[in-house]
């Protein structure tokens, strides 16, 4: 098995939430020039994949995998190998109910203690038997290192995977934080392997002076979109 350099939380110009100025084909360009193997872009509530943006990326020798960050109960998250009846999940027994339909899927708990009402929470350790792994994420600096702390916990405690992302909004910041996984280039080995835990997060810690000019441009570009929307 090859390591495979995989970006799995990533967000594009569709996305209905948040306003992302790349499209899909720029952020494929930006990850072949960084040697990804396989990404999944994770817009808000919609799968963002056809045959098209799938042969795009073979052409660049990526593997592309249909996926979604959903929104269930206003918390967050992500389901790889999705198809479009993931758009319709509302509460955690729909996504009980999908996991059952659809077993070769992947759920992750998206940035779980961030302290945000998006974030999971106490509702990561109520329904932990729906979730394959828990995020690691890129939003952090050497000094705000607990940001992850509590995730790491929760995987030991129920012996979860962790996997990192850039959770990626602005490109400049796509490679800060990725995983290597040890697997085969194909969808069901690359889950496996996540399922497996046979992952490896490489990850850099922000300069803490930038994180709140980083949150600051992220809020005022939703903000400019829902006026922009009205």
């Amino acid at each position: 098995m090859a390591k495979l350099k995989v970006q799995l939380h990533l967000h594009t110009r569709q996305d209905p939430v948040d306003n992302i100025r790349h499209t899909e084909k720029e952020v494929i360009d930006n990850a072949a020039r960084l040697g990804y193997d396989v990404l999944a872009i994770t817009c808000h509530n919609v799968v963002i994949f056809n045959e098209d943006l799938k042969k795009y990326a073979e052409e660049k020798r990526i593997l592309l995998i249909p996926a979604i960050e959903k929104s269930i109960r206003k918390k967050h998250v992500i389901i790889l190998n999705a198809d479009i009846h993931a758009q319709k999940i509302k509460t955690f027994e729909d996504l009980k109910e999908y996991r059952a339909r659809r077993p070769d899927c992947v759920t992750i708990a998206a940035h779980p203690y961030y302290g945000c009402g998006i974030s999971l929470g106490k509702k990561l350790d109520e329904h932990i038997d729906l979730f394959d792994a828990i995020e690691y994420s890129w939003f952090h600096s050497k000094k705000t290192r607990h940001l992850n702390a509590k995730a790491i916990r929760t995987a030991e405690k129920f012996r979860k995977p962790v996997i990192g992302t850039s959770d990626n909004h602005l490109l400049r910041y796509f490679d800060q934080t990725y995983s290597l996984l040890d697997a085969e280039k194909n969808i069901s080995s690359v889950l496996d392997a996540i399922r497996k835990n046979r992952i490896t997060i490489v990850s850099h810690p922000l300069p803490l002076i930038k994180m709140p000019f980083i949150i600051g441009e992220m809020e005022g570009r939703r903000l400019l979109k829902n006026i922009l929307l009205k």
